[in-house]
């Protein structure tokens, strides 16, 4: 099965050039047996480029902050409703992109994938502070991962009050578990999810504590619940004032994976909130 991989780095010319997350690596000559549609045109050597994927003029000129992402042409053949739609114009849909968070193979770490965050290959003992990622802690995941990956994500991207952070504090004490926050204490991917699969660091870390169970090869798993209609019916009129497109159903977290504490019975949620009883 061919994996779909995006890459921080743009490659022209031997020059490393840094990019937003989720790029595509250019420079380079797709498979033979890859078909693409005309419009997505190769360079004059037969090689990916720029205006491959994106149809705004001279769009390796301009600046990354000027770019219209919005623009109808930023993306051939779009706009598209999911970034995949893209995708799928050259790669097959059962291609996967290569799931970092799997690091056994055949009952030992897989060492490489660890370089896809981090600058040097570490070891378990390194204490946090000797880390040092490709990108800020806050933007790591973006990498691979959209800002959005699921529902309030967004919401939850913000600097804590000082009454919420000596929560987290307490949390930690109590439950002996890391939730780390940017340098200006905002809450980020990694306050809730880890990133390393079980057994990679040690579970009587602070770090290494996470939610048993769950295959990182599947990932997180919901089952239908009977709230679903109570749930549509509330977000109906909501949703119809956001021309939103998408469908949304109530579903039950059932395996947790990932996770610093669980989700599902409340833990996590509560390691920042306060709730009435």
């Amino acid at each position: 099965m061919k994996k779909v991989i995006f890459i921080i780095l743009l490659w022209t010319n031997s020059i490393a050039t840094e990019l937003p997350p989720l790029h595509h690596p250019v420079g380079i000559s797709p498979p033979s047996e890859m078909q693409l549609p005309n419009e997505f045109r190769l360079d004059k050597d037969g090689l990916l480029q720029c205006t491959t994927c994106h149809g705004i003029k001279d769009i390796a000129e301009i600046p990354f902050d000027e770019v219209d992402v919005k623009a109808d042409n930023f993306f051939n053949g779009g706009p598209y409703q999911q970034l995949t739609d893209l995708c799928y114009h050259c790669h097959k849909k059962s291609s996967q992109r290569l799931n970092i968070h799997k690091m056994y193979e055949s009952g030992k770490i897989d060492k490489k994938n660890c370089d896809y965050c981090h600058v040097e290959t570490p070891t378990p003992d390194d204490p946090p502070k000797k880390l040092e990622f490709r990108l800020p802690k806050e933007k790591i995941c973006w990498g691979c991962h959209l800002k959005t990956p699921h529902l309030n994500a967004l919401t939850h991207n913000r600097k804590v009050s000082d009454k919420m952070l000596k929560i987290i504090k307490k949390s930690e004490q109590k439950h002996k578990v890391n939730l780390p926050l940017s340098t200006d204490n905002k809450v980020i991917c990694s306050t809730c999810h880890t990133t390393h699969e079980i057994g990679v660091l040690s579970s009587n870390s602070a770090s290494g504590k996470q939610v048993l169970g769950g295959d990182v090869s599947k990932g997180a798993i919901y089952t239908p619940h009977v709230w679903n209609e109570v749930y549509q019916a509330d977000k109906k009129g909501r949703l119809a004032k956001l021309d939103f497109n998408h469908k949304l159903d109530y579903q039950r977290l059932e395996q947790e994976v990932l996770l610093r504490l669980s989700a599902k019975n409340g833990t996590l949620c509560r390691a920042c909130h306060q709730f009435k009883d």
